[in-house]
């Protein structure tokens, strides 16, 4: 009898004969071999496949032929008694019932496939001449490595000690036994290695950092890819088919399967000038020149650092860089990477149309990455099988910019060619998370674009050093986008980027704000330039008493005009816009924060693009907008006037962006300059500022130097001064001013020692606890993955940004008829399981809560069974009565149709 391997089994319903449906072990491998070398052949960027030709020391078609080989080997471990009997019928069928006879008396121990694999494959690869160079030790090590590298396909790469620890019978590498004399894995390894026409001159004499994450990725993509088994566009099973007739139209299957998912090909070619790629820019602005003048001498790996007022184009300007580098460089596609969702959304839509214009005849893959992108309708409008677009006439539609179905998946959305998301999406990528390297392996080759990379803490931005230190060894160019930016984190951001490139700290050459500074070939040029007309103001400041502001602001608006007033919290935000209901009419007063529910954020996002934004025909006579943070990053709006709570200089600064941001034909004559209000801290009995709100937000200390900066003035020349003041808030060596009061003085030195200790030191341990290990350090495959960290958004969230606990909270509604979602007819039953329309609607009526005590109180509740989509896992629910109230613990949830979620204490 000829043994038979499963590497894949349907319903497991027998033919007459008694052989399952089943996909043989060989064809698996090959297939997804296939994949992989049709994905190195023909869709990798060339500054990716030069990362690879380095890190594996091979070119041209021995690198082709190694990636596929290695990536087909990852299921080797499948040819096991654990495995083969895991479906122990089928295995009986396939395998036999000697080796059943013999497996039932072996020890029930968990014996996962990917590990067999680590363990089987050094030996093979040795002896068909890996490392032939190399000392036997050496060979040995960088058997295991590969074997790591593939055998970690599931998401972990296993360590050593694991991999020691399999039982020998149930991995078939018991001496002696039956299975192992058989030699059954080497058999099918060199099928593999037939099929794949790989000899030893083929095989890599290294395996570097860069090279492993790129292998890694490369092996779970194809895998996935391999493992669709329909019929038209995947690989179905081949039962008994002779695995030499099955393995002739194998190239085309892989052609076909990477077509139907999207996989295109980037374009290539002269590059378009920025006049082209921007026709509507009639003049460019001196930011966009400078970009222009600095394109020629970029060499990738590069940086490029922007630091430029708001407004001034710096989007354009790293749209324009990233397309150069594309067609000059030969970098695959872009990424942009920000800092929240709602600025993912509006950038989303601009590199759309964007995209749409740079390409008008051809389909383009662009998804949207973060966890409420499937809440977007605009984007969902845009997903499709992008092998099957079709216009009205039947015929394949040029010029089209969507989604591809394929790539919208959460693990998958990096592998698209354009993507726009949160900055949290590639940081797992160095952070030790279950399938990181598939993240890394998106972005090999690609050029980065993070914007507003100044909204970060201490953290987030530690990870995002580590960041820029492995896109620069995986040979993506970064473009990185600030509007005010201290020197000693540009120099970090700079010298992270150098190491992964090889280089030592570089020297970091003084030069004016506005600046853009550029490492390229191991050298930094820094070139400042002038800042555009509409951006140089003089910034009127005042500080307001927070009890006397809005009778002010009453007269202010008296003949007319928008103001927008920025508070710390939502609950402040909330409460502060109750107390100006007394002065404002209903069509004269909105409030925006992040505690709406998802759809009336949407709405409330839209109307206030509408009121206030660069376009807008329905700009209000008389308005002000209450909001939180959300306004300061997320929107393009414009006002006349700005209120806000006190907040670190860097974000007062930004936030004035919106003031006077476009140009408009009418202002109201006591608005016809930009003003910010700034509430002043009380004083209390000791003398000692109380900052209320924001001192629950920002640090003390920075708070406390950002309103000894400015208590005194009364305007602030932009952007003549922005240096100078972002250097007085966060030059932590800076000496302390002679002239400040004893109690601030001593306010200062506490604080600073807080911030230094409690900041400082524990935010950059706590980072370093998850991150990678630096990228051209010599490490174990083990360190990069943490074992048993799930790869979900509540799992981002977590590991890529500090802060109190939140937990996405899903508000229902109690009715006579049944549970229904707020504000429709929607019914809801807790006992069927949800279909897709009904998880989306559920996520639309859902807002993420991160009151301290009321967070754990809804995590304490339990989800209906029926709820076992991954979508739904980590979420809660509350059921509002009929006065749209629910009580959760000892908190009182209410649901208000212009105030969002309202929580209060009970008792």
């Amino acid at each position: 009898m000829q043994e038979r391997f499963w590497a894949k089994t349907g319903t497991t319903k027998f033919n007459s004969e008694g052989v399952p449906a089943y996909h043989p072990v060989i064809c698996h491998l090959a297939d997804t071999a296939a994949v992989a070398m049709a994905i190195v052949q023909g869709y990798l960027s060339p500054l990716a496949i030069a990362t690879l030709e380095r890190g594996l020391g091979l070119q041209g078609e021995s690198l082709v032929k190694c990636c596929g080989f290695l990536a087909g080997c990852h299921d080797l471990g499948k040819v096991s008694p654990a495995f083969q009997f895991q479906v122990s019928e089928v295995g009986k069928a396939l395998v036999g019932e000697h080796f059943y006879d013999l497996w039932i008396k072996l020890p029930d121990v968990k014996t996962p496939h990917g590990l067999v694999t680590a363990k089987t494959m050094p030996q093979f690869l040795c002896e068909v001449g890996l490392g032939s160079h190399l000392t036997k030790r050496q060979a040995h090590q960088l058997a295991r490595r590969l074997a790591m590298i593939v055998g970690g396909h599931h998401g972990f790469f296993p360590s050593q000690a694991e991999v020691e620890s399999l039982n020998d019978a149930l991995c078939g590498t018991n001496p002696g036994s039956d299975w192992q004399h058989r030699r059954f894995s080497q058999i099918i390894f060199e099928q593999l290695q037939g099929f794949v026409g790989l000899t030893a001159a083929d095989l890599p004499s290294c395996c570097d950092n860069a090279a492993a994450m790129i292998l890694a990725g490369l092996t779970t993509v194809s895998d996935w890819i391999a493992s669709n088994p329909d019929e038209k566009s995947g690989f179905p099973y081949a039962n008994d088919t002779p695995f030499e007739e099955y393995a002739a139209e194998l190239t085309a299957k892989a052609e076909t399967a990477l077509k139907a998912i999207g996989w295109t090909k980037i374009s290539t070619g002269k590059p378009l000038k920025f006049s082209e790629l921007f026709s509507e820019i009639k003049t460019p602005r001196p930011l966009q020149d400078t970009a222009i003048a600095l394109s020629d001498s970029l060499i990738p790996p590069c940086l490029i650092l922007i630091e430029a007022s708001m407004g001034e184009g710096k989007t354009e300007a790293a749209l324009y860089l990233a397309d150069y580098l594309q067609h000059q460089a030969l970098a695959g596609g872009f990424y942009i990477g920000l800092p929240t969702q709602a600025t993912s959304n509006a950038m989303w839509q601009r590199v759309r149309d964007f995209l749409k214009q740079r390409y008008p005849e051809e389909i383009v893959n662009l998804t949207l990455s973060h966890s409420a992108a499937a809440l977007k309708e605009e984007y969902q409008q845009t997903v499709c099988r992008l092998d099957q677009v079709y216009d009205d006439d039947g015929q394949n539609s040029a010029g089209r910019v969507g989604a591809g179905e394929w790539h919208t998946a959460r693990k998958r959305s990096l592998l698209s060619p354009y993507g726009v998301g949160t900055v949290d999406q590639g940081l797992m990528g160095v952070v030790r998370s279950k399938h990181q390297f598939v993240r890394l392996f998106g972005l090999a080759g690609r050029t980065v674009i993070l914007d507003e990379i100044h909204a970060y803490d201490l953290y987030t931005s530690t990870l995002l050093e580590r960041f820029l230190e492995w896109l620069a060894v995986l040979g993506s160019p970064v473009i990185a986008l600030s509007a005010t930016l201290p020197i000693s984190t540009r120099r970090l951001l700079v010298t992270a980027y150098a190491k992964g490139c090889g280089s030592s700290e570089p020297d970091l050459p003084a030069a004016e704000y506005p600046r853009i500074t550029a490492f390229s070939a191991g050298t930094v040029a820094v070139q400042s330039f002038a800042a555009s007309e509409h951006v140089t103001r003089s910034l009127n400041l005042q500080w307001v008493n927070d009890k006397e502001w809005i009778a002010a602001l009453c007269d202010q608006l008296s003949e007319g005009g928008c103001a927008a007033v920025i508070c710390s919290t939502v609950g402040r935000a909330q409460e502060v816009f109750q107390r100006l209901q007394g002065d404002f009419a209903k069509d004269e007063l909105g409030l925006f924060h992040g505690r709406f529910l998802f759809v009336d954020r949407d709405r409330i996002e839209r109307a206030c693009l509408e009121k206030f934004g660069k376009t807008s025909t329905t700009r209000p006579h008389r308005y002000v907008l209450m909001a939180t943070q959300v306004i300061e990053q997320s929107l393009d709006v414009d006002f006349d006037l700005m209120i806000s709570d006190l907040a670190p200089i860097d974000l007062l600064l930004q936030r004035s962006g919106r003031l006077h941001r476009h140009t408009r034909a009418y202002r109201p004559e006591k608005l016809n300059s930009p003003r910010l209000w700034v509430v002043s801290p009380t004083i209390n009995q000791a003398g000692k500022a109380d900052f209320g709100a924001s001192g629950w937000i920002y640090n003390r200390h920075i708070l406390l130097r950002s309103w000894l900066t400015l208590r005194n003035k009364t305007s602030v020349q932009l952007p003549a001064e922005t240096d100078a003041l972002i250097e007085s808030v966060y030059h932590l060596e800076a000496a302390i001013p002679e002239d400040l009061e004893p109690v601030h003085l001593q306010d200062w030195e506490s604080s600073l020692a807080d911030y230094q200790v409690g900041e400082t030191s524990k935010k950059i341990a706590q980072a370093n606890a998850v991150k990678l290990p630096p990228a051209s350090e010599e490490a174990h495959p083990s360190d990069f993955t943490r074992q048993g960290e799930a790869d979900d958004d509540n799992a981002i969230a977590k590991v890529t940004r500090l802060g109190e606990p939140t937990v996405t909270t899903i508000f229902l509604q109690q009715t006579g008829q049944g549970l229904v979602l707020p504000g429709t007819e929607q019914r809801i039953n807790l006992n069927q399981v949800p279909n897709l329309v009904t998880i989306r609607g559920l996520l639309e009526h859902s807002t993420r809560i991160g009151k301290r005590g009321l967070v754990q109180a809804l995590i304490a509740q339990s989800n209906p069974a029926k709820w076992t989509s991954a979508l739904l896992r980590h979420c809660r629910y509350v059921v509002l009565n009929a006065e749209d109230k629910a009580q959760v613990g000892d908190w009182e949830l209410a649901l208000d149709p212009k105030r969002g979620v309202v929580i209060e204490k009970m008792g």
